[in-house]
């Protein structure tokens, strides 16, 4: 999908993707924060060889990359807690199921939607909740170095 893909962002520098749909701008952000590796060729973030990290640096590289995708971009084979979770990358707190319970409901409290929404799937979700913007407490917590954002207008937006 993605061919002669090459830029650069600055500290402090705003970069946007323009393009009609299905032309890759899902898919790039997902190789910056190595969620998909490339079939040819190199992810280089802050001098980092992306696609050659271990699963610990790319946890490491994602503590520092805040990402929400377009309509939210729920991956459907996890829950809506599943999906929060994801950002939770120290392994110690990833294992304690308090923690990551309180954080589920904190992070769901943070955009005004009940507890029982953790455990739906997105297409158990109505058109509302499903682009409700769940997802921005968890990139914004994070306090990250990186955001990549698709859309994010949309999350905001009900």
């Amino acid at each position: 999908m993605l061919d002669g893909v090459n830029f650069d962002v600055r500290t402090g520098e705003t970069v946007c993707l323009l393009g009609p749909s299905g032309v890759g701008k899902s898919v790039l952000l997902k190789h910056i924060n190595g969620l998909i590796a490339p079939d040819s060729g190199d992810v280089f973030v802050d001098d980092l060889h992306v696609n050659t990290l271990s699963r610990r640096e790319l946890a490491k590289l994602r503590t520092r990359i805040g990402y929400v995708f377009q309509y939210g971009a729920l991956f459907d084979s996890m829950s809506v807690a599943g999906n929060i979770t994801l950002g939770i990358t120290d392994e110690d707190m990833s294992a304690d199921v308090a923690y990551v319970n309180k954080r589920v409901v904190d992070c769901l409290k943070m955009v005004n939607m009940p507890p029982e929404v953790a455990d739906k799937f997105q297409r158990k979700l109505s058109g509302g909740n499903e682009k409700s913007g769940w997802e921005l407490p968890g990139l914004l917590r994070a306090s990250p170095h990186t955001c990549c954002m698709m859309s994010p207008h949309r999350a905001w937006t009900r």
